[in-house]
């Protein structure tokens, strides 16, 4: 399955939760909040797979982005900071 490929206007962290249920946005962010979580950005991809989006992220070198699920959070996944 392959990205779907949208640039969007900036809406609130929110709305695109409620826009892309269950899947993983690539968001170009235009506002973080003192944790550096993104409180609003533009959409710039989105999928159920994940590994589709970090890849369409590493081309986007330089670009303030971030990549959120929107669902609940996997039993899988592992955070690294």
């Amino acid at each position: 399955m392959s990205t779907q490929e949208q640039i969007s206007q900036i809406i609130p962290l929110e709305e695109i939760f409620s826009l892309y249920p269950d899947e993983w946005v690539l968001i170009a962010y235009t506002e973080l909040d003192e944790d550096l979580s993104v409180i609003r950005g533009a959409v710039l991809a989105h999928s159920p797979e994940r590994d589709l989006l970090y890849n369409n992220a590493l081309s986007r070198k330089g670009k303030s982005v971030a990549i959120e699920y929107t669902g609940p959070i996997p039993e899988n996944l592992v955070a690294m900071l």
